[in-house]
């Protein structure tokens, strides 16, 4: 971040500003290492859920990313133009059960690989226990916040 965020006087300081910049930086590095595979951190992260919720919606799928209905769908649309997933009947005339196709299992099974050497990549400078003092102090603010 260097020189930059101290173009930005006291909001540079705030903690808000340094989580946000924080997460540019390491969502631009994810961001590169998918694009191999044609993947992005929400249709990895989906990928992910699909393959824990074998069957589930579309609305359920959204639900869990926090992501509205249109981005959903073209999340969805993604994915099944990858061909890791397919649409078949849901349990009921409007809506589809996603499902793993075997392209799938093996993008989840690399975007899993790439996510966790990511996380190593930008993380590893911390100790375990300040990986884990971040994790309990990060898992605070969310479980405080009424959003998430």
């Amino acid at each position: 971040m260097g020189d930059t965020v101290d173009n930005f006087g006291l909001i540079a300081g705030l903690l808000g500003y340094q989580l946000h910049r924080t997460d540019l930086m390491a969502m631009d590095l994810l961001a590169e290492a998918l694009a191999e595979f044609g993947l992005t951190a929400a249709r990895a992260t989906g990928l992910v859920y699909v393959a824990l919720h074998e069957g589930c919606d579309q609305t359920a799928l959204g639900t869990a990313l926090g992501i509205n209905r249109a981005s959903t769908v073209a999340l969805v649309n993604a994915l099944v133009g990858l061909g890791a997933i397919e649409r078949r009947a849901g349990r009921d005339r409007r809506s589809n059960a996603l499902h793993l196709t075997e392209t799938g299992r093996n993008l989840k099974i690399q975007s899993e690989r790439i996510t966790s050497e990511h996380d190593a990549m930008v993380f590893g400078i911390l100790t375990d226990e300040e990986g884990e003092t971040l994790r309990r102090l990060l898992r605070k603010l969310r479980d405080r916040n009424p959003k998430t």
